[in-house]
């Protein structure tokens, strides 16, 4: 078992893509039609082993992100991802949940985590989470970024 540490991401928020071919649907939200939504994409979170950068244990690939208005008042957030087991082990979040943070500017008004299932070795999984959060509908209005920060993560190197 050995420790490892994602590099921050982030990426900006805005409307959903619109469906055109030779690019995947939108995987979040879930239901366009239940609310205005925010939407952001994050190319990869990879986690590397502590002074070892240039070879990953494990990583998070093509993460989504939506905060999606269910009512007033009510927000709901949705993150897709595909979990990469084809490095050098599986890993969980067990030391340290996913987090996300929802900004304006440099200011975080709402934060997630998520305790991810194992990423197996040898295995490219779709990971799913929806949960409610706490937002008020004018920082809604503003939100502009999501900030993956940097996590601890445990894995089990599986080099044959």
């Amino acid at each position: 078992m050995v420790e490892c540490r994602s590099l921050p991401q982030m990426c900006l928020l805005g409307p959903m893509p619109p469906r055109t071919p030779g690019r995947s649907d939108a995987q979040v939200p879930s239901d366009a039609s239940r609310g205005d939504s925010k939407y952001g994409r994050i190319a990869f979170v990879y986690f590397y082993q502590e002074g070892v950068n240039a070879d990953p244990v494990f990583g998070l690939l093509d993460i989504e992100i939506a905060i999606q208005r269910r009512g007033p008042g009510t927000f709901q957030f949705e993150i897709y991802c595909i979990g990469d087991g084809y490095q050098s082990g599986h890993g969980s979040s067990k030391p340290q949940p996913l987090a996300v943070e929802f900004r304006i500017g440099s200011r975080t008004v709402a934060k997630a985590e998520w305790r991810y299932p194992t990423v197996l070795n040898g295995h490219m999984d779709a990971l799913t989470f929806s949960a409610r959060i706490e937002l008020t509908d004018r920082d809604f209005a503003e939100i502009d970024s999501a900030l993956l920060p940097s996590v601890h993560a445990e894995a089990t190197i599986c080099l044959e």
